[in-house]
């Protein structure tokens, strides 16, 4: 039985680690051509856009996209399409409010053109109306590559190149648009397909609205974990806006070696519930042993790396020195193992609520303390209070999870036969 489940699990790691390689590539080789080409203050600009368009996209991804693939996997296959039309309709109402009102916010903060604003305040939001976490539950990595990651990919590539001929972010942000609507239509007809009973389409506003209720513990944690991890780059534009291009650099190297452990992720969130209630304790318990050596080793590894790093994708227009890197390896550590222990252990355990409390308690303390470090510190000291929020959530979510448990697992059978 082991012996076929390991090249199952290697076969959809390849899966989706193709996806991971292909937007990575795209994305690295981007920065230095639209920074080249557009300016590092308006690639500081889009960067500033795309985290607020995080923030935003919280709403429109309600939870799904966070807690989405552990139900997907959960559910029986002939019952899954009907679960993402559902959703999909949802997250239609929720996307016609969010944008607009996003629009409206960039223009206070930001410094961009009112149409650009419009058009990217469109586009960053789009693909949280995607497919991605419903193929992750399925474990169809090849679907998530062809129908998601594929034609974002190619707006990013149709971008940079347009922008060589005609250099203005009108171009760019129009070509991100386009694809990224492209992603949102094939997403929608790859997770509809093949449906083996016929789905009903109800776009009446009222059930839409009331689906919401069933992912309030989804979209508190994606909320909470959104502001930990978008409204620092905000919080620089304020307290040090001379160190936005820094601090989006870095951020956003960050974001790809997050990216970079999504393909573990991804297999882990499907590998943990298939194998059944009883079985499952098992994997929690040796995935939870595990995984905080592999956010330290991450996290050293980039607070290492991005000097380097910023050099080269930059062109060395924008150089990141330690004072920023460290607290940097310090979130990528806690987000890696928060991730894990969120996403993939306690959604299986039934710990919804549990993961939308460690997330609060994360932003509880990382929105006053990023304002305060940032105002004494600088960007550092806004990283560095990113740092410490992420190992608390972490470390909360590890206590609750040791602690559920201690309660699934039965004693020993010689401590029931001789209590102490």
């Amino acid at each position: 039985m082991a012996s076929k489940a390991a090249p199952a699990l290697l076969n959809r790691f390849g899966g989706f680690a193709a996806s991971l390689v292909f937007s990575t590539a795209i994305n690295l080789l981007a920065i230095p051509f639209v920074i080249a080409t557009l300016g590092k203050e308006t690639w500081g600009e889009l960067a500033l856009a795309q985290a607020t368009a995080a923030i935003f996209g919280i709403i429109v991804a309600f939870g799904w996209g966070t807690v989405g693939a552990a139900l997907v996997a959960s559910l029986s296959e002939q019952d899954r399409p009907q679960m993402f039309l559902d959703s999909l309709i949802s997250r239609s109402y929720l996307f016609l409010f969010s944008a607009p009102v996003m629009y409206v916010v960039m223009l206070m903060i930001g410094k961009t053109d009112p149409e650009v604003t419009a058009l990217a305040s469109v586009a960053y939001v789009l693909p949280f109306l995607g497919a991605s976490w419903f193929f992750i539950g399925e474990a169809k990595p090849w679907k998530l590559f062809l129908f998601d990651v594929l034609p974002q990919g190619l707006g990013t590539l149709t971008g940079v190149v347009l922008t060589q001929f005609f250099p203005e972010p009108l171009v760019f942000v129009l070509s991100l648009l386009a694809f990224n609507l492209l992603a949102v239509i094939l997403g929608a007809l790859g997770a509809l397909a093949g449906a083996r009973r016929s789905v009903k389409v109800d776009l009446r506003l009222v059930p839409a609205m009331k689906r919401l209720g069933s992912q309030k513990h989804g979209v508190i944690a994606a909320g909470t974990g959104s502001l930990n991890s978008n409204l620092p780059l905000l919080a620089v534009n304020h307290v040090v806006a001379a160190a936005l291009p820094q601090y989006a650099l870095a951020d956003k190297l960050f974001r790809f070696a997050v990216a970079g452990f999504g393909p573990v992720l991804q297999v882990i969130q499907g590998w943990i519930p298939e194998a059944g209630p009883r079985q499952s304790t098992h994997r929690i318990t040796t995935v939870a042993k595990y995984v905080p050596i592999v956010g330290v080793a991450a996290g050293v590894l980039l607070a290492v790396l991005t000097p380097w790093a910023s050099e080269v994708f930059s062109g060395g227009v924008i150089s990141i020195d330690y004072s920023l890197s460290i607290p940097f390896g310090l979130i990528l550590a806690g987000v890696i193992v928060a991730q894990v222990v969120g996403l993939a252990c306690l959604i299986p355990l039934g710990q919804g609520a549990a993961l939308a409390k460690s997330t609060a308690i994360g932003a509880a303390f990382n929105v006053p303390m990023m304002f305060l470090l940032g105002v004494l510190f600088g960007a550092p000291g806004v990283a560095w209070a990113v740092g410490l929020a992420e190992l608390v959530v972490a470390g909360y979510q590890i206590i609750v999870v040791r602690t559920s448990l201690r309660h699934l697992i039965p004693p020993p059978l010689e401590a029931v036969e001789n209590p102490s």
